[in-house]
This record gives C-alpha cells, structure tokens and sequence, in this order.
C-alpha cells in the first residue's frame, strides 16, 4: 500500500512538472512569436516611402504661365509627393529660398538661373527653357518706325537698367550700328514707361507683356512697331533671347528622377494648353493670382513666346545667350560662363 501511495505520488509530481514545462514553453513561444511579429511590423513600417514636401515656385509674369495647368489642378499631387505652387511678386522674394532648397522648381529670368548656378558651386540647375523675349518698342502707328535703323536720333523709353531689357536693346543697337545714335532713357519700372507714351512724352517705349497690351488697350492708335525677339534673331543665328526658365535644386533632382521626369512631361502638355486655349489658360492665369486681368492675358499669350525646351535641346543657344550677357557685363550672370553640369540632364 506504501508503494503504490507512493508510485501514484511520483507519477502526479511528474505530471506536474510536465505541466509546468508545457506551460513555460508555451509562454516562451508567445513571446517570441510576439517579437517577430513586432519586428514585422518594424520593418514594415521602414518599408513606407518617406513622405516629400515640394515647392514649385514663379514670379508674376509670363514666365509662370507655361505651369498655369499645372498650377490650376494643383497636380504632382501623388504617391508620397505633397506639391504645393508658390507666385512671388519679383525673382528677388524666391532666391534664398531656392538656395536653401525650401523651393525645389522654379520659373525664373534666364540670366538669374546663371547667377544662382555660380553664387550656389552648382546646387541650381537650369532645368527647361520656357519662355522666349517678351519685350517689344511700342509706340503711334503712324510713327513711320518699321525698323531698328528707323530709332536713329530718337529718345526710347523703357525700364530694366542693369537687366535683359538694357542688355538686350544694347546687343540690338550695337550690332545695328546705332549704339550712339538711339538714346535709351531709364524709367523706375514697366508701368512708368508705358505712363510717359500714354501722355505723349515719348516717341517709343521698350516694353515687355503684359504691360504692351495693356498700352495697346488703352490708346487706340498705339501698335507694336518692333518685335525684340525677331530683331534679335536676325543678327545672331548661335543664340537666342530667353528671358525665361526653369531651375531645379540639383539634390532634389538627383533624389527624384522620377518626379522631374513626370514635371517636364506635365509642364510641356501645359505650354500646348496655353497656347491652344488662351482664353480658357487667361482665367486661370487670373485666379492664380499671376496677372490680375484674364482679358488682358488672353490678348497677350500669343505674344509672350512661352515655349518648352528640356535643357540640353536648348544648351547651345542658351549658352550663346549668357555669352552676350557675359560680354556686356560679367555680373550679370554671376561673373563667370557656366560649364555644361549647368543643365540638367535626365539619367
């Protein structure tokens, strides 16, 4: 009877301990099992792209109705990309910020481009060319004006000393042979100018769009007598007059090739919207707060020359450009011509 008490006790201390084993192994199987699920997590979450900021930013002008579709739609809104559309009142308001990289793309004058490429060792890339000149000499219809040679012994009116407007007539006039004999006067800005040949006080004004259709607008008998553009194109055939691009912040670029490729292939089919539907592109152009009359952009689209040509299309004549730009002074594209990692190029 002993032995059998005692047998049946041991196999009940067994049964016990083999319980206790079981329950151990369970509870330590469930915090691995724990632990790797935990870990799963972890790496799942590590697997989430990182969401991106991105500021398109451009100035109050033509050179930022080429995005205009862009900007309406509020697109490049996808996958981990946040875009947002900035307009600044002048190209000054945007450079520390494209500097800083807290604007990614920008629409700026094509000289500046060059300036922030040598200020920055190259952090700013010139990304597409997007609008040529916009400048033209308005003035009476009857001012018997036809031609560059017809401005000898006259006093022109415009605004921009020290930028494209001054460069750009003093390119024309001196290989016209008119550099002394046209005098160019200097007003603050485009709407004092545009004011003195309104009054009568000048014969001819330098001006670029809108402010030329809004002259045109408000004197009956004014016209466009001289196309910069087309005067420009007539003396130099390894440049072109581009008052206008894109800029690129060369890390934002190298990190989203992808999202550059889909921004040039949106903004090219938004230049065709503009110039295919420029009533329809002028009340966008309005709400975003660009140009404050969409009767008055409608009218001016067709002479703005906004145009789309990825940077390495359009190198050669652009470094033709900033040549002539060098020549007449160095700071104004930064003090020095820049080398061909200027543009950007697709990888």
């Amino acid at each position: 009877m002993y032995t059998t008490v005692r047998e049946t006790e041991n196999e009940m201390n067994k049964k016990s301990i083999i319980a206790k084993c079981f329950k151990t192994g369970c509870a330590v199987a469930l915090m691995f099992c724990l632990a790797a699920c935990s870990g799963g997590d972890s790496k799942q979450a590590e697997k989430e792209p990182e969401k991106v900021n991105v500021t398109i930013a451009g100035i109050a002008g033509p050179t930022s109705i080429g995005m205009i579709q862009m900007i309406d739609g509020e697109l490049l809104n996808y996958d981990n990309y946040t875009t947002e559309y900035e307009i600044a009142q002048a190209p000054d308001m945007l450079v520390g910020k494209i500097i800083n990289g807290e604007v990614s793309i920008a629409a700026l004058p094509t000289n500046m481009a060059a300036i922030l490429f040598n200020r920055t060792e190259g952090k700013i890339q010139f990304l597409a060319q997007n609008t040529l000149g916009v400048l033209y000499v308005v003035g009476p219809e009857d001012s018997g004006i036809k031609s560059l040679s017809d401005l000898s012994g006259k006093r022109v009116v415009m605004s921009g000393s020290g930028s494209l407007p001054e460069y750009a007539m003093n390119y024309l006039l001196k290989k016209n042979g008119l550099a002394e004999k046209v005098e160019l006067e200097f007003c603050p800005d485009h709407p004092s100018a545009a004011q003195l040949l309104l009054a009568g006080d000048a014969m001819a004004a330098v001006l670029p769009q809108p402010f030329v259709t809004q002259v045109l607008s408000k004197g009956d008998k004014m016209g466009i007598l001289l196309d910069i553009t087309k005067e420009w194109e007539k003396v130099s055939k390894d440049s072109v007059l581009s008052m206008g691009c894109l800029v690129v912040n060369r890390e934002f670029a190298e990190k989203n090739p992808d999202y550059i490729k889909e921004f040039l292939r949106l903004y090219e089919a938004s230049v065709d919207f503009v110039n295919d539907n420029p009533k329809g592109a002028a009340v966008m152009v309005e709400n975003a707060g660009i140009i404050a009359s969409a009767a008055i952009v409608e009218r001016a689209i067709p002479y703005c020359n906004i145009i789309f040509s990825g940077a390495w299309e359009a190198k050669d004549k652009i470094n033709g450009f900033l040549a002539v730009l060098y020549e007449f002074d160095p700071a104004s594209i930064g003090g020095a011509l820049p080398d061909d990692s200027f543009y950007y190029k697709e990888p």
